[in-house]
């Protein structure tokens, strides 16, 4: 069973600030994707594998091949960050079975319809609907950007920003 050192939303995946510091602090040594667009296009999973440091193993999944190595091994042996690029392929991969304890969100970007809710992370109201749905199946959910952040609960977030939920 992999030790899941960190599960996060980033919309840029691997990216200067994954590699530099997320990477150390969580200490690990493989990184997987999931993500269906990714695994179906050999360039941009070319990039992506080319973007993990060296001594990190990178492997990118569908979110159904995730769900099922998830119930079948827990991912294999070692210290995992597991990166989805939004909330909606996050809260699918858990619901299809990949439950993850815990779900840090550190970068979303903006559009039309979505609101600021910690720094430069935006959620609307569909992915707060999907992050409650998370919590109320026992998932921890927290906001932090960058490791010398604090988190921030989801309670606190949905509270000011999502209070009929």
């Amino acid at each position: 069973m992999a030790n899941l050192a960190l599960v996060r939303i980033d919309s840029r995946l691997i990216h200067g600030q994954v590699v530099t510091q997320w990477i150390k602090k969580a200490v690990v040594n493989r990184i997987l994707i999931i993500d269906d667009q990714i695994v179906s296009d050999p360039f941009m999973a070319q990039i992506f594998t080319m973007a993990a440091p060296p001594g990190v193993k990178l492997d990118l999944m569908t979110k159904k091949a995730a769900a099922e190595e998830w119930q079948k091994n827990q991912f294999g042996q070692g210290n995992l960050m597991v990166m989805f690029k939004s909330v909606p392929i996050a809260h699918e991969s858990y619901t299809l079975g990949f439950k993850y304890p815990k779900l840090q969100l550190g970068g979303l970007g903006g559009a039309p319809g979505r609101v600021a809710v910690v720094g430069p992370i935006t959620l609307d109201e569909t992915d707060a609907k999907m992050l409650h749905e998370l919590e109320q199946d026992g998932c921890d959910i927290v906001f932090q950007i960058t490791p010398s952040t604090p988190e921030i609960g989801w309670k606190s977030v949905k509270g000011k920003y999502f209070p009929s939920l």
